[in-house]
């Protein structure tokens, strides 16, 4: 199954179903596991070393759980987990974010970022790094600026952006003093402007609208990273990564590939067993977890990670969901104490749920906001009373249509069945009846999540440092999806949303976000339930690569020990 990156917190926001996130929980193994760590550390945990201890070259096998659908990050079938993971080794950024989520000027592409005020307006100058090149030899410019934020502002809704938060608020982007300077002024503040180019595209792969919504279904756009794409197998059944001969950074890459291998996430495990993979990333797979310890030469590496869970309602007209008051009720219903038990009991000892959709435990700005929302059968079926739906025999039932639910799961994916057979004994328990419809997980997300064909569903969100890059998920544009799947929102939370956005005070802006989230919660948006915590299976001999905490992984320092 896919996981979806929203580009907010780190979520927060990418839609997931990252590498092997889904794996089997045992049944039976629901209880806490009292050897199991009670908490992680927000750091990363990646066995780092210099590179005069790594082996020169070599091959990394690297798991995805999904052919992309679509080259292009931006696009919305493109924002995944997998294509953050392969654009890490390939793709320029503006910033990058170190493991307690701090930023700084990603300077083998920006030789200095800057903010200033012009006339009253917020203004960002941008100075390329003149040796930064893309894989055709044509320099970073200008007008790979321009095209990226003309596709994602949103001004025209034809093209398929997954979100165009911050980029909505610029008024334009122009050239500086010569090619490799841009000028950014924006219409409005913006504080999380740092999040904008990251990753940055070459023009030509999204400079229309047929190029960016179709132009890179089948191949990926040109690079500038310390790794190129040497090639694509047809239906992308394997990508290899190779190191840029060209590359202009502090040092070359330490491996000679990277070799993408997209693997349903079941199978993984045994992968890294046979050693055809040389790390899994276990998500809450207990069952995986139990295995990778055991595996000789294999680390397993973890700390806090911006990963978590949730149940998303369809709030579209016609829909059960559609009524605030049913999904309030239903998030009573559920037991969120058990289910981040259940998944999470034999990873950590001290397994908690997520009361806040904006932030994650770990970062600051995380509080609970969830308010009323706790587990209460009684009260959900008080409510569910006052909401006209009544008991009739088993379930409930209003005006002759009973209290179905169709839960869209994607399929082989244990984890996200046992999360649905907890759920839909939750809400029997109320008198909703959860019926749970696996699909292949190829189209869960193309063909039923991004559509809006479910009534409830859940997955989950991997956000990233920047808290505006959730906006797309809670924010109702009529027109446009965006990342808000089920289309709950109110004029509330978009105008708590712009306020946040528009703050430039790092702790006012925390409060204005908290103060979003609690609309977010009363207006039943969605249902977080447990941050997952960051958990690679690694070969003992790979260094300079794991659990990443809030921040990004250098690919050029990736290696073997000798």
């Amino acid at each position: 199954m896919r996981a979806k990156l929203f580009r907010a917190l780190v979520p927060i926001a990418v839609a997931v179903t990252t590498v092997g996130l889904v794996a089997g929980c045992s049944s039976g193994d629901t209880g806490p596991n009292a050897d199991a760590p009670a908490s992680f550390d927000s750091g990363a945990q990646i066995n780092p070393h210099p590179i005069s201890d790594l082996q020169q070259g070599g091959n990394m096998n690297f798991p995805l759980s999904q052919v992309p659908t679509n080259y292009n990050y931006y696009q919305i079938d493109g924002t995944t987990v997998d294509a953050a993971r392969f654009y890490a080794a390939l793709m320029p950024t503006a910033f990058k974010a170190a493991p307690d989520a701090s930023l700084s000027t990603a300077t083998d592409f920006f030789t200095d970022i800057t903010e200033s005020e012009v006339d009253g307006k917020q203004v960002i100058t941008y100075n390329i790094n003149p040796k930064a090149k893309w894989s055709t030899g044509r320099s970073l410019d200008y007008t790979d600026l321009v095209a990226t934020w003309t596709a994602n502002s949103g001004k025209d809704p034809a093209y398929e952006a997954s979100s165009t938060a911050g980029w909505d608020k610029v008024d334009s982007v122009v050239r500086g003093e010569n090619d490799q300077q841009v000028i950014l002024t924006f219409a409005e503040k913006f504080a999380d402007w740092r999040s904008l180019f990251s990753p940055l595209m070459p023009a030509e792969s999204v400079n229309s609208v047929e190029a960016f919504n179709t132009g890179s279904v089948e191949t990926m756009p040109a690079t500038a990273g310390p790794f190129r794409i040497r090639a694509i197998e047809p239906g992308g059944k394997r990508i290899v990564a190779e190191r840029n001969p060209d590359w202009w950074g502090e040092n070359p890459a330490v491996l000679d590939t990277i070799t993408y291998l997209p693997l349903d996430t079941t199978a993984s495990i045994g992968a890294l067993q046979s050693g055809e993979i040389d790390y899994f990333e276990l998500g809450s797979s207990a069952d995986a977890f139990k295995v990778a310890r055991g595996i000789p030469n294999v680390d397993l590496r973890q700390s806090l990670g911006p990963q978590y869970r949730h149940f998303d309602f369809n709030g579209a007209p016609g829909r059960i969901t559609s009524d605030k008051a049913v999904r309030l009720a239903l998030m009573k219903a559920i037991d969120r104490d058990y289910l981040a038990t259940s998944q999470l009991g034999q990873i950590t000892s001290s397994p908690t749920v997520l009361n806040n959709h904006i932030y994650v435990d770990g970062q600051k700005g995380y509080q609970a906001n969830n308010g009323a929302i706790t587990f209460d059968p009684e009260k959900a079926k008080a409510e569910l009373d006052a909401a006209g739906w009544t008991m009739n025999g088993e379930f409930r039932s209003k005006d002759g249509k009973q209290l179905d639910l169709q839960d869209i799961i994607p399929a082989d994916t244990p984890n996200a069945t046992q999360e649905a057979q907890i759920i839909q004994q939750n809400l029997k328990a109320v008198g909703a009846n959860l019926i749970i419809q696996s699909v292949p997980s190829d189209d869960f997300f193309e063909k039923y999540i991004l559509v809006g064909a479910f009534d409830v569903t859940h997955f989950t969100w991997e956000g990233t440092p920047y808290s505006s890059s959730s906006d797309g998920i809670f924010r109702l544009t009529p027109g446009s999806t965006l990342q808000n799947y089920g289309q709950v929102g109110s004029e509330e939370i978009n105008g708590l949303l712009d306020d946040a956005a528009a703050e430039l005070d790092d702790d006012a802006r925390i409060a204005d976000y908290n103060k979003a989230d609690e609309a977010i919660w009363a207006e039943g948006h969605s249902l977080t339930m447990f941050q997952r915590p960051s958990t690679y299976a690694t070969k003992s001999n790979l260094a300079n690569f794991g659990a990443p905490g809030f921040g990004d992984l250098d690919y050029s320092k990736v290696g073997f020990l000798k």
